[in-house]
Parts: structure tokens; C-alpha cells; sequence
């Protein structure tokens, strides 16, 4: 059974469409259902593993069987369901054998339902070892209809045994056929059998035990946390060592149990084999990003941020970044000149190769101008994001040495906050200020230097 196996590449990520507002503020709690003691397509295809491998509570005996099927992805793929007791592609066991004499196998049986395609199967495959020698065992198909719960029993012909490997699964994976889409089958109470009639359960035999994996994923983006499940440190989690605000994200690259690698990605796109696609609508035109990040880099390692602009289904801008270590927030950030605009936006990050590394990223701001009058000793200033919602940040270029105040008032006129910055020399200079106790409503900046005033609106939601 070839097993589904994520590849990702190196490749310049970006970061999220609604990042002009983005501080990893809001997560979603997800969970999925793995069947105890076996690996199943969740393990493998956790975005859709619960789809094509889950329990049923239409049963032989007790609560559950287990149900497989065959699916289509929204990407296209076909998805098939299995269960497996070992590892088929290293020819290794999964569970131990213990009928007496000297763990003989006759048979082994169970019971099963299906509704499988014309022209598709389901694959049943089981076979025993002692001290890691093949002595038994078979591989056997399933092809049609079976409406009602109907027993199967499968010759072993082992004259001992110490642990058996045992899998199924819809299609025929071990000929690279995932089977067709609506297919499915269910399995239920499977027992090995002695030449002397004598039954062994195999593990968890009738299904009951399952067990709920539960991760959080942050809103409006695709991680790789659902391909770490189990592991003691997920791909990508909240964390409240946060720039600003309550969380950040945190992306680290691991190695599982198994020994693959896997790295800390997340997008505003989807995944397939060669990186990140897709992206969301996007029109606005900002001049500017702004990031902050903490990185740690495991040995020789590289971690990236970058942003693409798309406009017709081809790239119109893409800028990156590799990031050096930071053991504090550092800001990041990157000037846009957009050629036209565009119609869509594909972001991400990317944590490194190596086990270890890992990228926390927060506060992702797009910036954008606001208008200034002709002639004032103010060469540009910004404010951002806007709608805001905890903060709004201001930057501004100033010409000459000025004394600097800047005030937010409210549609009355009322004071809320006021900075006096000082006499400034010429340079580049940025202010936060806290807007979470502010009502949703129109505010209003009042930048003064020296005896010129520049007046600017925003909006907190």
C-alpha cells in the first residue's frame, strides 16, 4: 500500500490577504478521530483522512465498525480510505501473535459491507512473522456490492508466528490505483483463527476504540499542524510570546516519530507538492508590508517571509526575504510598487529545513498612504492599519528638524491621546497607539509640527 506522503519544497512564501488587519489574534479548534492502535488516512491526509477513514455505528456487535471510502479532494486528487498494523512499505509488523501451537495461523476472519464501483476494489492484506521472517499470510480483493454484514474468512497457512501485519483499503494502493471516487467498505470483529479452532482478537478487533486529536488552526490560513498530529510540538500553534495583541503564530520545523521532517508552513493559498497556490481576491495597491518576527535558525538553515501579487493568474510582483536569527521581535518590512492592480494575493511563511528552527510571526500589516498638503515640512505620513482594531501605528517622514505632538480626537473633538514627541532631526519615525478601549467609530489624527497641522481620518471596528 504506497502511503500519501506530503512533499514540500523550498520555495519563497507570502503572507495572508486580510494581513492589513492580521495579528493571529483568532484561532479555530479543529478535530479529528484516529482509530487506537493503527495508522489510518489521517495520519497520512489529515485535511481530508476524516472523510475517507471513520467510524460507522452500523455494527456487527458493539457501537462501531470502521468505514473506508474512496473521495475526491478539492484539489482533485483521489483520497483513499485504510487501515493499517505495521508498515507495508518496509514489510515491518504491527501487532503480536499469541495462539497456541507456536502461534500457527489457520485463517483469519471477519465480517464486511461494501459498495464498490464497477471497475474498482477494496484490498485486504494480511501477513505473519517470526523473529522477522515471512511464514504466512495473503493478499485478497473485494469488488461489488455486499448490502448486508456478510463473514469472510482468508487462509493464513502459517505453522508459526510471532506478530502480524495487517492493512486494508479502498482501491489497490499496492498497484498505485487509489480506486474511484464514492466507493466504500466497512470492516468488523476480525480474529485470527488457530488450526484448532482457537480466535485472537487483533487489536482494537471490533473498532470501538478511537481516539479525538484536537489542534487550532488561525483564521483564513492553511497550515502544516494537521500533518504533525500526535507529535509533542505541532508544525504551527498559537503562542502567547506575541509582538503585540494576545498570540502569535509559531512555525518549527520537527521530526516525527517516524523520522521525516517536517517544516512550519502557513499560507492564505493551499499546498500541493511543488509549494504554495492559490491565494484570495485582493485589489487594494499598498506601498508597503510590515512584519514582526523571532527566529531561530537550527545550524546551517534558511527561513523565509515573502508576498505575491497576482493579477489574471500571473504573478505581477513577488518579493521575499530570507531571515536572519532574532531572538527578540524585529520589524520586517518590505516596499511595494505594484505595476496595476492586482486581483489576487498569496502569502506565507516558511519556518527551515532543519529540525529546531522555528519562526514566530505576528502583527502582519499592510501599509497605505493618507494625503498631505503641498508644501509642508512633512514628506509622508502613513497610518495603519485603518480600519483598525488594537492598535493603529503611524509612520512619517519629516524634512527638517521639527517639534512633533500628535493627537487623537474624536467627531467632537474630544482629546483621547496625546504624544509629544519633541524637536526631531530630519529621519523616519513610527508611533503605536492603543485603540482597544476606543468604540467602534471615526477618529481622527491631528499631526503637528512646529505651527503646521495635518488633519487625517481612521476608522477602529
Amino acid at each position: 500500500m504506497k502511503k500519501i506522503v506530503l512533499f514540500i519544497s523550498t520555495i519563497l512564501v507570502g503572507f495572508s490577504s486580510y494581513a492589513q488587519y492580521e495579528g493571529f489574534e483568532n484561532w479555530t479548534a479543529d478535530s479529528v478521530e484516529t482509530l487506537d492502535n493503527y495508522q489510518t488516512t489521517v495520519n497520512e491526509s489529515p485535511f481530508f483522512g476524516g472523510l475517507a477513514t471513520y467510524k460507522s455505528t452500523d455494527a456487527v456487535t458493539g457501537t462501531y465498525s470502521i468505514k473506508l471510502e474512496t473521495l475526491l479532494s478539492s484539489d482533485g486528487d483521489t483520497i483513499f480510505g485504510f487501515f493499517m498494523s505495521g508498515d507495508i512499505d518496509k514489510q515491518t509488523p504491527g501487532q503480536a501473535t499469541n495462539l497456541p501451537p507456536s502461534g500457527a495461523l489457520d485463517s483469519i476472519v471477519g465480517y464486511y459491507k461494501s459498495d464498490l464501483q464497477t471497475g474498482d476494489s477494496a484490498v485486504f492484506s494480511c501477513s505473519s512473522y517470526l523473529l522477522g521472517t515471512l511464514t504466512g499470510g495473503g493478499i485478497w480483493y473485494f469488488t461489488g456490492t455486499q448490502s448486508t454484514w456478510k463473514r469472510f474468512a482468508y487462509p493464513m497457512n502459517s505453522i508459526a508466528s510471532d506478530s502480524i501485519l495487517l492493512a486494508a483499503a479502498t482501491g489497490d494502493p499496492i498497484n498505485q490505483f487509489n480506486g474511484i471516487p464514492g466507493s466504500w467498505i466497512q470492516f468488523d470483529d476480525i480474529q485470527l483463527k488457530s488450526p484448532t479452532g482457537s480466535l485472537q482478537d487483533v487489536e482494537n478487533y471490533s473498532f470501538e476504540n478511537w481516539t479525538a486529536i484536537n489542534w487550532e488552526e488561525p483564521n483564513n490560513w492553511i497550515t502544516t499542524a494537521p500533518y504533525a498530529l500526535g507529535e509533542t510540538t505541532l508544525t504551527v500553534e498559537k503562542t502567547t510570546d506575541k509582538y503585540a495583541g494576545n498570540f502569535a503564530a509559531q512555525l518549527t520545523t520537527i521530526q516525527n516519530q517516524k523520522g521525516d521532517t517536517l517544516e512550519g508552513l502557513i499560507t492564505n493559498g493551499d499546498f500541493d507538492q511543488n509549494g504554495f497556490i492559490k491565494g484570495v481576491p485582493y485589489t487594494s495597491t499598498p506601498i508597503e508590508v510590515e512584519v514582526y518576527y523571532k527566529n531561530t535558525i537550527a545550524g546551517t538553515d534558511t527561513s523565509w517571509i515573502s508576498i505575491e501579487f497576482k493579477s489574471g493568474g500571473s504573478v505581477i510582483l513577488q518579493s521575499g526575504a530570507q531571515l536572519t536569527p532574532a531572538a527578540n521581535y524585529t520589524l520586517y518590512n518590505q516596499a511595494i510598487s505594484l505595476p496595476s492592480t492586482p486581483d489576487t494575493l498569496l502569502l506565507g511563511a516558511f519556518s527551515g529545513e532543519n529540525p529546531g528552527s522555528q519562526l514566530l510571526i505576528d502583527n502582519i500589516d499592510f501599509v497605505f498612504p493618507v494625503g498631505i498638503s503641498e508644501n509642508l515640512t512633512v514628506e509622508q505620513l502613513i497610518a495603519y492599519p485603518n480600519p483598525a482594531t488594537d492598535e493603529l501605528k503611524i509612520r512619517f517622514n519629516t524634512k527638517h528638524n521639527n517639534t512633533v505632538t500628535i493627537r487623537l480626537v474624536d467627531v467632537s473633538g474630544k482629546e483621547l491621546t496625546t504624544r509629544s514627541l519633541g524637536n526631531l532631526p530630519t529621519g523616519i519615525y513610527r508611533e503605536t497607539f492603543n485603540t482597544s478601549n476606543f468604540s467602534s467609530g471615526v477618529y481622527f489624527i491631528e499631526f503637528t509640527l512646529d505651527n503646521e497641522k495635518v488633519v487625517e481620518q481612521f476608522i477602529v471596528k
